[in-house]
């Protein structure tokens, strides 16, 4: 009579092996232990969680297949594996010889001849069939949401990185952010101008005659244009800055530069007191298509106006206010030629360039307002429309809370909540410490020798230290992955052809190049992180050095964070 004879009993297998993860594609070392009679071949995290008998996972031997398996990963290829098969998982184990892969499969084989299938293992099979069915009547394509949070002081770059996820991931801008984004690229460029102007002022700097005359009419018009956009409810600034309130008190905002003045080159008031309204109908024969220019002592000798009667170019825009009006009326006709003439013939100035602009850093100018000017002639044309660097490096305060989802490859949708970085707003912050996945906390670590806005006194990179301090120190999320951004290296390196990093950190002993001085500092954020016994520490901290306006390097170290965060995320999944 033919019969299968019973295996003879095995002494128990343990051995530290690689398993690759089902959800995260990784490899982690795990202690595996096969008993001989037992259903299951378990794996543990260590001797301890075996004492415990508390396995992270347990693999069914009933009706499973084992066999030798080949991984060619370009990237991590290993040796010795095999695989363990059963109907709706498989599991990868990497062996540490040759002898070792064998003697496991064997063992495990002559355990799969034993192994009975238990009530666990139908109850574990109804279960998956149950869920499956109820899988497959949900929505197919729903994608687990991670929820970011985007941490750090104001004007750190945070909305930046949040239009570089809508350019990466979200087909870019719609036509109606683009409108949105190209009036807001208007009022930043006319204002840091008008800054400009006040920064000559007050300054008392010195320039020559043919800028002097550009200074006059464009303060002259700004000083219209700035009442009426309030008048329509766009304020003055969206930058977070006032503008500097002597350009709007100087009636037509006139400059001197009669060097037997002590006050040369100031602002002063030429006009005789002309109200708005006057000021208003001295500009109306200002044409947009630039063939005339301002004149604020356009009345004659003998009293009759010079106006002239040029053709009023609507840049293809309805004309609903009239021609008068329409020089002011930036937000649906564009910069005027002729402004854009003057603010060519100001910025075209080398003192203005080098000297007012560097003194313009103390009256906290938008940092993008010298690439604007760079390209005033082509965000000048009536037929303007933004590409994505002028969007990325437009400039508007948040205000309160914005969430944005991106569904990146489709495997994932990543919850950016963005929070406003002034101190007055970060009180809101705890309302959205729940179910947070990662922090991504951006510093400007060009702005070493800058003050806050907020109080002109802080330096602005002490107090990102302090905020990233309390944060990564928080207790209500210990153990929450923290993303450190050091953002806007491409000023940094600029900034320290003039200016060390000891004027913020007198410690700092090393010289200026870019190298010494981005690692002092990177880590000066990472020393901030300490453990719960007091020793500081650097875990749960990733750090990525970024210029938050350069899409193609943004992209290389987001798909990095990315896959960190999922990672950390799933695994528990291993």
């Amino acid at each position: 009579m033919d019969f299968n004879p019973v295996p003879p009993p095995r002494e128990t297998l343990r051995a530290y092996l690689s398993k690759k993860g089902h959800v995260v594609k990784n490899w982690k070392l795990r202690l595996f232990v096969l008993k001989p009679g037992s259903s299951y071949m378990e794996y543990f995290v260590d001797e301890s969680k075996e004492q415990q008998h508390l396995p992270q996972g347990r693999v069914p031997l009933y009706g499973t297949k084992v066999m030798e398996y080949v991984y060619n990963s370009n990237n991590n290829p290993r040796e010795f594996c095999l695989s363990v098969e059963t109907e709706n998982k498989n599991w990868i184990i990497s062996t540490g010889s040759k002898a070792q892969q064998m003697e496991w499969m064997e063992a495990i084989k002559h355990a799969i001849e034993l192994a009975v299938e238990t009530d666990e293992i139908k109850l574990q099979k109804h279960k998956s069939i149950e869920r499956q069915l109820q899988l497959d009547g949900k929505n197919k394509n729903k994608t687990p949401v991670l929820k970011l949070l985007l941490l750090g002081t104001g004007e750190s770059g945070k909305s930046t990185v949040v239009k570089q996820m809508k350019i990466l991931h979200h087909k870019g801008f719609s036509k109606e952010e683009e409108e949105f984004y190209r009036n807001l690229i208007y009022i930043n460029l006319l204002d840091g101008m008008a800054l400009l102007i006040h920064v000559i002022k007050e300054n008392n700097i010195e320039i020559p005659q043919e800028t002097l005359s550009a200074v006059k009419n464009y303060n002259s018009w700004y000083r219209v244009y700035i009442e009426k956009r309030n008048k329509n409810g766009i304020r003055n600034s969206p930058i977070g800055s006032m503008i500097p309130i002597s350009i709007l008190n100087n009636n037509n905002g006139d400059i001197s530069n009669n060097n037997n003045n002590n006050n040369s080159n100031s602002l002063r008031n030429n006009s005789g007191g002309s109200s708005s309204s006057e000021l208003d109908k001295k500009m109306t024969h200002l044409s947009l298509d630039g063939s005339t220019c301002i004149n604020s002592n356009s009345a004659s000798s003998n009293g009759q106006s010079s106006t002239s009667t040029s053709t009023i170019n609507t840049h293809n825009r309805s004309n609903s206010d009239g021609s008068s009006n329409n020089i002011f009326n930036v937000q649906d006709f564009g910069i005027p030629p002729i402004i854009t003439n003057y603010i060519s013939t100001i910025w075209s100035d080398p003192v203005v360039q080098s000297e007012v602009m560097l003194q313009a850093q103390k009256y906290h100018i938008n940092e993008s307002t010298q690439y604007y000017l760079n390209e005033i002639k082509r965000i000048g044309k009536p037929t303007y429309q933004p590409v994505n660097l002028d969007i990325l490096k437009s400039r508007a305060t948040t205000n309160g809370v914005v969430e944005t989802d991106f569904n990146v490859n489709g495997d994932v949708i990543f919850r950016i909540v963005d929070v406003a970085g002034q101190r007055g707003e970060r009180k809101k912050w705890i309302n959205f410490f729940d179910d947070v996945t990662a922090i991504v906390f951006v510093a400007a670590i060009n702005e070493y020798d800058q003050k806050l806005v907020e109080d002109n006194c802080t330096n602005r990179l002490h107090e990102s230290l302090n905020l990233f301090d309390s944060i990564c120190n928080d207790s209500t999320f210990p153990k929450t992955s923290i993303i450190l951004f050091l953002n806007k290296i491409d000023l940094f390196r600029e900034k320290l052809k003039r200016t060390s990093i000891n004027i913020c950190f007198p410690d700092y002993t090393g010289d200026q190049s870019y190298e010494k001085s981005s690692n002092y500092i990177k880590n000066s954020f990472l020393s901030k992180k300490k453990g719960g016994n007091g020793i500081n520490t650097q875990n749960f901290i990733y750090f990525h050095f970024t210029c938050a306006t350069d899409t193609k390097s943004f992209e290389t170290v987001f798909n990095s964070v990315r896959d960190i965060i999922i990672s950390k995320t799933l695994e528990f999944y291993c």
